[in-house]
């Protein structure tokens, strides 16, 4: 059909990249105790299916984490979080199908401000290459 209509044909489709790094943390706290995450994330133009693991290490980020759910939004409510937690570091990465892109980790500091829980520090954690 192509060669009849003297026009190239269009070119193979190549693999899709992977998804993004989610980047720009926001953490807010509910009153039952609960942490609500958002994060900005540029996915590749096109794809969509993209959802998000989220990782949690209690002991910074030099601990273990622990898959604590996904998301298939830029949003994820930690209700799991144990009462008394001063510091925590999250994971978040974005996967679609078998391609995981980069991880993103920050730091959600604790501080008692008043009456309850109060988020004092969010910080993004530099990650060896």
């Amino acid at each position: 059909m192509y060669a009849t209509a003297q026009i190239p044909p269009p070119p193979e489709p190549g693999p899709t990249p992977a998804p993004g790094t989610p980047f720009e943390p926001r953490v807010g706290l509910l009153q039952s105790g609960a942490i609500v995450l958002n994060w900005k994330c540029n996915n590749p133009e096109g794809t969509t299916g993209t959802i998000y693991e989220v990782r949690r290490s209690l002991t910074g980020s030099s601990g273990a984490f622990t898959l604590i759910g996904a998301s298939g939004v830029k949003e994820f409510t930690d209700e799991t979080i144990p009462f008394g937690s001063g510091a925590v570091t999250y994971e978040i990465t974005a996967v679609r199908s078998t391609r995981r892109g980069t991880p993103a980790q920050f730091n959600v500091n604790f501080g008692v401000n008043g009456p309850g829980l109060t988020v004092t520090t969010v910080a993004p954690v530099k990650m060896a290459a």
